[in-house]
């Protein structure tokens, strides 16, 4: 019997920018290799390392433990805690100024949606941050489904009635 294993990626694939300096590595990997094997294979593994590599959260619900750590091929690396269930997933509002005295008197302000997983024990597991709050949304929707929990949005202003 196969037990039931939820992976949720908390990165993004790797960028246009990311596979271009991978393939260059991977390319001066296997020119390399005719003159110097070890540096050359290295290089090569060095290279596709960022290819098949992603941060996720890995909940084991027969163990009832969970793993926030680096999946490469399929085996994600990180230590496990133990998974007491879940409360909710909420959905946050952040707010960030940064002010750059060479580059302009006015501070700038950014908004970000971050959303978390609220563990029973108290644990809350950032899962994505988001410029948007449709994005936001589709991405812990799926989540959401799989544990059987409600999303609470946090970031409308509550009335006052």
């Amino acid at each position: 019997m196969e037990t039931p294993l939820l992976r949720y990626k908390l990165t993004d694939p790797a960028g246009f920018s990311t596979k271009v300096y991978a393939i260059i590595i991977i390319a001066g990997g296997v020119w390399i290799f005719s003159i110097y094997p070890v540096v050359g294979v290295l290089m090569i593994l060095f290279g596709i390392f960022p290819l098949v590599q992603y941060k996720c959260l890995e909940i084991d619900l027969y163990n009832s433990t969970y793993c926030i750590g680096v999946n490469i091929l399929g085996h994600t690396v990180g230590t496990r805690e133990p998974y007491s269930g879940t409360k909710c997933i909420f959905l946050k509002k952040n707010r960030t100024t940064t002010s750059d005295v060479n580059r302009s008197w006015r501070p700038t302000v950014s908004t970000s949606f971050d959303s978390y997983l609220w563990l029973e024990d108290g644990a809350k597991i950032l899962l994505s941050c988001d410029g948007k709050k449709e994005t936001a949304v589709l991405r812990i929707e799926p989540l959401a489904q799989e544990l059987q929990t409600e999303i609470k949005d946090l970031t409308v202003p509550l009335s006052h009635v």
